[in-house]
């Protein structure tokens, strides 16, 4: 289920729809519509180099999946994406900025673990 704080604050414009792609690591990358259409901007100033461009949201696009919440906020994630997740029952949300992180709770786990020495490092630095 998507959490309601986050199907309250959507926008209007977003039709209570999610860009779901793959994530860098086993994980999955979801945007609501109106951030999605923001980021694929961002990714045209960002490679201006219209070959490579389309290289990447082509790769970008691969097995992503355009989902809408239904009545109970549900959606439903196609099979290759739970693969990549390695989602088996319950799942990890996290907010991140404009999009949603789906992990698999022992995966982001273990990604906690190996990411220990560094968050602590960059919050000394920043004084937390």
């Amino acid at each position: 289920n998507v959490p309601a704080k986050v199907r309250k604050n959507m926008q209007p414009e977003d039709q209570d729809t999610f860009i779901i792609i793959r994530g860098a690591g086993n994980y999955l990358v979801m945007y609501p519509l109106s951030s999605w259409q923001e980021f694929v901007s961002e990714i045209k100033d960002k490679i201006p180099d219209v070959y490579e461009r389309k290289l990447y949201i082509r790769r970008l696009l691969y097995q992503s999946s355009e989902q809408t919440i239904d009545r109970q906020g549900r959606l439903t994630l196609p099979i290759e994406l739970i693969q990549h997740a390695g989602l088996n029952g319950e799942v990890c949300i996290l907010g991140m900025d404009n999009r949603l992180e789906i992990w698999s709770p022992d995966v982001y786990q273990q990604h906690v673990q190996e990411t220990e020495d560094t968050f602590l490092e960059k919050s000394r630095q920043l004084e937390i």
